[in-house]
C-alpha cells in the first residue's frame, strides 16, 4: 500500500485543587467533540481530524464518486481499499479531455496503471510523475496525507446540523482554513470545505467551493463492502514509452 498520514487524539484533564474553577465550569471547557456539538457550535479541531482520519482504517473499503466543475471538468466513480499508509484504487474517470472519453486508473501497492483511449484497451504502467490531474483525485480519495498540514491551517470547525444524503441522516460540518500558498491565483479569503459523516462516524462526503474556479466533491458509500482490486495481467500491460509509440503510429494514420 502507499501514500498518506496519521493523527493523535486530544485529551483534556482538569485536576481538582489546582484551580478555583470547578471541572464543570463551562468557561473552562474547550469546544465539544463533533458528536456532542449543537447546531452552529464550534467543535474541537483535533477531535474532528481524529474522527476524519478514523474513517480510513487499515482494511476499510468503500465505493466512491467524484466531480470537479469549472475550468477543468472531471467526474468518475470506482472502489477503494485503504491500508496503514495508502490505498488501492480502481477508478473510471470521464470527461478526461475536451473531446470526452474515459480513463481507467488503478493503483495496487506501489504500482499505478492507466488505461487511456490511445492505449487501445491496454494498461499503461506509470510513475508518480506521470499522474497529472489524477493525482488530485487520489489525494481527495485519501486525504490523510493532508491532515497534518491542515491542522496548522484550520481556523475553525463548526457543526452545521443534521442533513440528508442518499436518504440517510448525516451530520454536516464546515471547516474554515487559511488560504494555502498553493491556492489558485486570485483566491482570497478563507477556504471553506464541508464534510458529512454518517451515524457510525465515517465520512461520506466532502465538498469544496473553489469560487470562480468552480467546485469539487467526493463521496464515499457502502463502507466495508468487499472490493476486488488487482493489478492488470502482464500480457495486457505496456510502458509509457510503448504508449508513445502507439500514439505516433496513430498520428501517422
Amino acid at each position: 500500500m502507499r501514500r498518506w498520514a496519521t493523527l493523535l487524539p486530544v485529551a483534556a484533564l482538569l485536576l481538582p485543587g489546582l484551580t478555583a474553577c470547578s471541572a464543570d465550569d463551562p468557561a473552562q471547557a474547550g469546544p465539544p467533540r463533533p458528536q456532542d456539538a449543537e447546531k452552529g457550535e464550534k467543535v474541537d479541531v483535533e477531535a474532528f481530524l481524529d474522527e476524519l482520519e478514523g474513517s480510513f482504517d487499515d482494511g476499510a473499503t468503500a465505493h466512491v464518486t467524484f466531480a470537479v466543475s469549472g475550468q477543468v471538468k472531471l467526474h468518475g466513480r470506482g472502489s477503494v481499499e485503504y491500508g496503514d499508509d495508502g490505498m488501492d484504487v480502481d477508478l473510471r474517470l470521464a470527461d478526461w479531455q475536451p473531446g470526452g472519453g474515459t480513463v481507467d486508473l488503478r493503483t495496487v501497492g506501489d504500482a499505478t496503471y492507466m488505461r487511456v483511449p490511445e492505449s487501445r484497451g491496454l494498461w499503461v504502467a506509470i510513475g508518480a510523475d506521470d499522474l497529472g490531474l489524477t493525482d488530485s483525485v487520489l489525494q481527495d480519495a485519501d486525504p490523510r496525507a493532508q491532515l497534518d498540514g491542515a491542522r496548522d491551517e484550520i481556523t475553525e470547525v463548526r457543526y452545521s446540523g443534521e442533513d440528508t444524503l442518499a436518504g440517510a441522516t448525516v451530520r454536516r460540518y464546515q471547516v474554515v482554513a487559511k488560504v494555502a500558498a498553493s491556492a489558485a491565483p486570485g483566491a482570497s479569503g478563507p477556504a471553506v470545505t464541508d464534510y458529512w459523516f454518517d451515524t457510525d462516524g465515517r465520512v461520506v462526503r466532502r465538498s469544496v467551493d473553489l469560487g470562480a474556479s468552480g467546485s469539487a466533491s467526493f463521496t464515499w458509500a457502502d463502507w466495508d463492502t468487499p472490493v476486488d482490486i488487482v493489478a492488470p495481467p502482464e500480457t495486457r500491460t505496456i510502458t509509457v514509452r510503448e504508449l508513445e509509440k502507439l500514439r505516433r503510429r496513430q498520428s501517422a494514420g
